[in-house]
């Protein structure tokens, strides 16, 4: 167990109810333990020691430093974007764009994909994110995100059977974006390809944000705007567009 300068926490959540015949076999909770300047890591996991490492660092370098911030975000977050970007460890957008805690609600998920809205349960996460974003945060800008060398696009450019796994039911979301630069790079070299699904993948999930209808009102009133960006961390390149109303709400031709 972790050594403590200060006694452990003495109360710990417990297994969720009707798993704990699961954890009886072979396995058990450890005590849950308060990280402070002392804790010391049990063990040659060099992954969590990075980890407590990096948060003592922050706690002294950070949020000792920003009180009034972290006293607010104690109170709620009203963040003005929303980003959706790929699980991807090489995309960090936190990093990237020098963002500060309370500024972005982030979605992560394999490939950057949007789901369209559909009512039967499937794909609900990203969903559920994106209503909680735009109705109760009321975020005024959703961005998605894309970036080179994605593997959720190679899956889907290289697959031709999607059944079996989850990543397959996941990024089959893709497939206009495939069908559409199939069309386009038929004879062109499998990288090229996949480099512009990366792009065509944002294309694919900006149009699949319009069919929430909570989307639609607020981009009609004005209030939200939505953009595409592609990563390029290879060439150190940020490439975005967004989606431009053509026509006014009730207008006619």
């Amino acid at each position: 167990m972790d050594q403590l300068a200060t006694p452990p926490v003495t109360t710990k959540a417990g297994p969720p109810q009707g798993l704990g015949g699961i954890l009886d076999e072979g396995y058990e909770l450890t005590d849950h333990v308060v990280v402070d300047e002392n804790h010391i890591v049990e063990g040659n996991n060099d992954v969590i020691t990075k980890l407590i490492t990096g948060f003592k660092t922050f706690k002294e370098g950070v949020f000792k430093q920003k009180p009034e911030l972290y006293d607010k975000l104690r109170v709620g977050q009203e963040p003005k974007m929303m980003m959706i970007t790929c699980s991807d460890s090489r995309v960090c957008p936190t990093m990237l764009h020098g963002l500060e805690a309370g500024e972005a609600f982030i979605v992560r998920n394999v490939a950057n994909l949007v789901p369209p809205c559909e009512g039967s349960g499937q794909h609900h996460g990203t969903s559920a994110a994106i209503e909680y974003a735009v109705t109760v945060l009321n975020v005024e800008n959703i961005i998605v995100m894309g970036h080179s060398s994605c593997g959720g696009i190679k899956a889907l450019m290289s697959r031709d059977d999607f059944s079996g796994d989850f990543i397959g039911s996941w990024v089959k979301i893709g497939m206009p974006a495939k069908k559409k630069t199939l069309s386009l790079l038929a004879d062109k070299p499998f990288e090229e390809q996949c480099s512009f699904c990366e792009q065509e993948a944002v294309n694919l999930s900006l149009v699949n944000l319009l069919t929430f209808p909570f989307i639609q009102e607020r981009l009609h009133s004005g209030s939200l705007q939505i953009y595409g960006m592609h990563y390029d961390f290879v060439e150190g390149k940020l490439t975005t567009w967004r989606i431009a109303q053509t026509q006014k709400m009730g207008a006619h031709n």
